[in-house]
């Protein structure tokens, strides 16, 4: 068992702050947080601060903050980009996009020819309409 894992989140975090050597202040002013967010965290970090701290501090390693495992700060050769993942990755991403595309242009032509159905029907009903015998 790591000795951070008995460290709170909040704990974890005022670590990582002391090694950067600046306030809780100055930290919380470039996530664009209240400076009293640290003080007042409980139990966990929302989403959306945990994705503003990955951006503000690549170097930190979430899994070490979160949980109190492995090492405070990512390793440079755990960094690395494996570039064939990665292509593999973009072109899945590109496959599905265009695919998704079809769909929504199918679905469009789709709305398009209801919608001209719609209009002959109720121009339909409305020369009916005007049709009727009157007694």
């Amino acid at each position: 068992m790591d000795k951070d894992e008995d460290l709170t989140i909040k704990e974890r975090l005022k670590a990582f702050i002391s090694t950067l050597d600046i306030s809780e202040r100055e930290f919380c002013r470039r996530l664009g947080v209240s400076t009293a967010y640290v003080g007042s965290i409980k139990k966990s970090i929302s989403p959306d601060v945990m994705k503003e701290i990955g951006i503000q501090y690549p170097q930190l390693n979430p899994i070490w903050l979160l949980l109190g495992t492995g090492e405070m700060f990512i390793k440079p050769a755990s960094q690395s980009v494996d570039t064939a993942q990665l292509e593999q990755l973009l072109k899945e991403y590109r496959d599905d996009h265009e695919r998704l595309l079809r769909i929504v242009e199918s679905q469009q032509r789709t709305i398009e020819t209801l919608a001209k159905a719609n209009k002959k029907e109720d121009a339909r009903q409305e020369k009916d309409a005007g049709c009727a015998d009157v007694v």
